[in-house]
């Protein structure tokens, strides 16, 4: 691959899923079962492991019989996906989870493993409890693993051995959190037929700190806020009605449809369903609250009031937003290797939007995803009634201000439906401020809100930022289903549904960035390599036809 205008791409490797670690300097990737660790600088491969499940034969009785006859289940030889990849906050230690397999396994970089693939421990795979999440605990080295059927969560410790045992957790969406500072964890849990929280202390075991019951029926999700001091719990789509609780257990306020600051309007809207989306602004001070009736409600700490209500038509009409649209058919013009930029629209412009079909079961509605940037002076907002715009308002004028002052800022108008929108992770100077959006087709969007546009040739400042598209210049067909940032915001892993790319920003210092990423590598895996870290060499990847990437001409660290 090449370089596109002021970006320059990676090489192609085969992909379905990866995470970076931590501190950037590794990037895992999972291809079947397989799974890959490079460096991020060089992307040369570190190490390798292959995830394999040992027979689990079950038996089950056959039809108008006495008789069993075994299942088929996959088997130890047999080739399965990696649906989940993610790192110990430490960089020493990988876990891979499979819903096929409904196992996961943990890896030590550095450490061998004494499982028949190299693993230190594998959970799951046996039973019919089934295995349906897991993840990292923000303790010291546990990992969460979350049953089949709200069963129970239990939490293993791999540097002890032990296992703590949380009996019928709500659910493993959205019903745990942890304490800004990682020291509690707290879970919903359902116990008779009553829901209730259990806040639990990381430090000392995961014993039981708290548990009192909350005022929900059906209890979505729960959200500790960044200050540490709320814990916010909402209900079902039947209900709009959000609980906030001190994580001590006192019950502090109850924000519904007929709470009196619920709309400024109108005293008796009706918002049809409930909440969808629900999000904390950095600092704790406010939470955003996305419904289903496509609008969100801004709601203060102090006084528990709401403070704004956003919502958007067809037809944007204020006086001071910027609209983007994406130019058509620039891709094919382009060839798939140009970066354009998009077209400012007249105002009032026209947003598109579809009609949700209330006959399905699962009408495409609401809000479906609220983000505020590192320092909350940006808010996104994504609708599925609109997929195709992105939405971004101002919210704090300054990071450290008292008061937010909310303005529809930009709104950004794309050919085909947006996948995914992430703010750039890093909070270096300006890097806060944009956004990288994928879309079904070979490209990747940023919007910088640092950046001017360029019209009749010379380049203007406004607020509304500026918005390109950049091709990836592919020689085989690329439809780009994910984006990822590195945690530093130097490099942007682009991914399809078999493959990915890194891009790099072509205003940074690429050469150097991979010479000091290759001397950190080699200074790593000396000091490791008497803890039995192994390197596996470009062509060992190669065990497969049609493994490597295919000839993208890569030339001194960048391609050209």
């Amino acid at each position: 691959m090449s370089a596109s205008g002021g970006y320059e791409f990676s090489q192609l490797y085969h992909s379905s899923i990866l995470a970076y670690s931590p501190g950037t300097t590794f990037l895992a990737t999972a291809h079947l079962n397989r799974i890959i660790i490079r460096s991020t600088s060089t992307l040369q491969i570190v190490r390798t492991w292959i995830c394999v499940k040992p027979p689990s034969p079950t038996t089950t009785p056959s039809l108008g019989s006495s008789s069993r006859r075994p299942v088929d289940n996959v088997s130890s030889t047999g080739e399965y996906s990696i649906d989940q990849l993610s790192w110990s906050g430490d960089s020493m230690y990988i876990l891979a989870y499979s819903a096929q397999a409904k196992t996961c396994w943990v890896f030590g970089l550095a450490v061998e493993g004494s499982g028949e693939g190299g693993e230190i421990v594998r959970v799951g795979g046996e039973g019919v409890e089934g295995l349906v999440r897991v993840e990292w605990a923000k303790g010291r080295r546990e990992v969460l693993a979350w049953s089949d059927h709200a069963l129970k969560l239990s939490i293993y410790d791999l540097s002890t051995g032990d296992v703590k045992i949380i009996q019928y957790p709500k659910s493993h969406q959205n019903c745990h959190t942890y304490s800004p500072d990682g020291r509690y964890l707290a879970v919903a849990e359902k116990h008779l037929g009553k829901e209730y929280v259990g806040v639990y202390d990381v430090l000392d075991g995961y014993r039981l700190f708290r548990h009192f019951a909350i005022a929900t029926s059906d209890v979505q999700g729960l959200l500790w806020s960044p200050c540490g001091k709320y814990l916010a719990a909402w209900e079902s789509p039947l209900s709009y009605s959000v609980h906030i609780y001190s994580p001590i257990g006192p019950h502090l306020t109850n924000f519904t449809s007929s709470s009196p600051s619920f709309s400024p309007t109108s005293s008796t809207e009706d918002p049809g369903l409930g909440i969808r989306t629900v999000t904390w602004a950095p600092g704790g001070r406010w939470i955003a609250l996305g419904g289903w009736d496509g609008k969100v409600r801004i709601v203060e700490s102090e006084g528990w009031r709401c403070v704004a209500v956003l919502a958007w038509g067809a037809r944007t009409t204020e006086k001071d937003v910027t609209v983007w649209r994406e130019p058509g058919e620039w891709l094919k013009d382009t060839r798939g290797r140009g970066i354009v930029q998009f077209d400012r629209q007249p105002l009032p412009a026209g947003i598109p939007t579809v009609r949700p079909d209330l006959t399905k079961s699962n009408p495409r509605m609401g809000v479906s995803q609220l983000s505020f940037d590192s320092d909350a002076t940006l808010l996104l907002v994504r609708l599925d009634t609109q997929p195709n715009v992105v939405h971004i308002h101002t919210f704090l004028p300054t990071p450290n201000a008292e008061v937010p002052t909310i303005t529809h800022l930009t709104s950004l108008i794309f050919s085909n439906p947006v996948r995914s929108a992430k703010w750039c992770t890093s909070n270096g100077e300006g890097k806060g401020r944009k956004l990288a959006v994928s879309t079904k087709g070979g490209a990747v969007y940023f919007w910088d809100g640092e950046g001017g546009w360029v019209e009749d040739g010379e380049e203007e400042t406004g607020k509304g930022g500026t918005m390109e598209g950049v091709g990836i210049p592919s020689p085989n067909e690329f439809s780009v289903i994910d984006t990822t940032w590195s945690p530093d915001g130097t490099s942007l892993a682009i991914q399809d549904k078999n493959q990915f790319c890194l891009l790099y920003d072509g205003d940074a210092d690429v050469a150097a960035y991979q010479t000091e990423g290759e001397e950190s590598t080699r200074r790593w895996s000396s000091a490791n390599m008497d803890e039995g870290l192994t390197h596996v060499s470009e062509e060992d990847e190669d065990y497969e036809e049609g493994w490597s990437g295919r000839g993208m001409g890569l030339r001194q660290g960048v391609l050209a």
